[in-house]
């Protein structure tokens, strides 16, 4: 008797859970009850072509914007809360022959804004600047990249070969963590396939410079196809870099926590080195703390 008692039990719970999943997956919502502002034109480019666009907020609520104009410059627009034109499209680049592709941004505490961007003329760069949009007027007309620009454009990485796909974030020093894809290849270890690269900069916005604290270091000394990487700084500064991988025609998602790079700033100290394989299919991650006063 027990024991059919129990199996009842069992069946009706699973009854249950199966009826459950059936309601909760006819459960709809009107577009009023997820959307809270109507889509707004940040900008109108007429017969410019403007594309990949990134965005970020401040502290007051504001939305900042970059993108691509034509891939020939970078261009920036700065939008209240109430979805009002602060800052009309402006552009950020400087004068010349550029060809951009694929920027980012973050926002620090101090509300500055930290972009990064490749530009593919010549010989690839991976491309940083800042910018204070509180030394402009915010009248909703355009300023000009003299105004705005904290640190004028800065060169990152420029080697033979080809980069692209920069990404960024800032811990809570207000250092900047940027890693991108890269197919520099100096010994021709790799068969040319690209791998993914970090560097740490800290922005001086004072000098109008950068001090780099670490340049051009290689995360993936490993054969295979690796790209489109991101980047998140965590509460602990811990810097997590994701990406893309290709093996036999396949994407695999890994997570290592390495944090084995070399610093003599202070700050957290290493953590356990360790790796767990999370599923087939989708990304390659690993977390690293660049405070670690552990040498390699």
């Amino acid at each position: 008797m027990r024991q059919k008692m129990k199996s009842i039990s069992l069946a009706s719970l699973m009854v249950l859970s199966v009826m459950s999943s059936l309601l909760i997956a006819s459960v709809t919502v009107s577009a009023s009850t997820v959307v809270i502002t109507e889509a707004i034109q940040i900008v109108d480019g007429g017969t410019s072509s403007d594309s990949q666009a990134a965005v970020g907020s401040d502290s007051s609520g504001n939305v900042h914007v970059v993108w691509t104009r034509n891939n020939l410059h970078l261009y920036y627009a700065m939008i209240s809360p109430r979805g009002e034109t602060l800052i009309d499209a402006t552009q950020i680049t400087n004068s010349g022959l550029h060809k951009i592709w694929h920027p980012d941004l973050a926002v620090d505490e101090f509300d500055r804004i930290h972009v990064v961007w490749a530009d593919k003329a010549g010989q690839h760069s991976i491309m940083y600047t800042a910018l204070s949009p509180w030394s402009a007027p915010m009248d909703g007309m355009a300023s000009d990249d003299g105004t705005i620009s904290a640190i004028d454009d800065t060169i990152i990485s420029r080697r033979s070969q080809n980069r692209d796909w920069p990404a960024l974030d800032i811990d809570s020093q207000n250092n900047v963590h940027i890693v991108w894809q890269d197919n520099y290849d100096e010994l021709g270890r790799f068969f040319n396939q690209p791998q993914i690269y970090y560097s740490m900069i800290q922005p001086d916005i004072g000098s109008g410079a950068i001090v780099t604290l670490f340049d051009d270091t290689l995360l993936t000394p490993i054969i295979g196809h690796k790209g489109h990487p991101d980047v998140v700084v965590d509460a602990n500064d811990y810097v997590q870099i994701a990406w893309t991988t290709r093996e036999a025609a396949r994407l695999n998602l890994r997570s290592s926590l390495t944090p084995q790079v070399p610093c003599t700033l202070s700050g957290p100290t290493s953590a356990r080195s360790s790796t767990v394989e999370i599923s087939p299919a989708v990304e390659t991650s690993r977390a690293l703390n660049p405070f670690s006063k552990k040498a390699t």
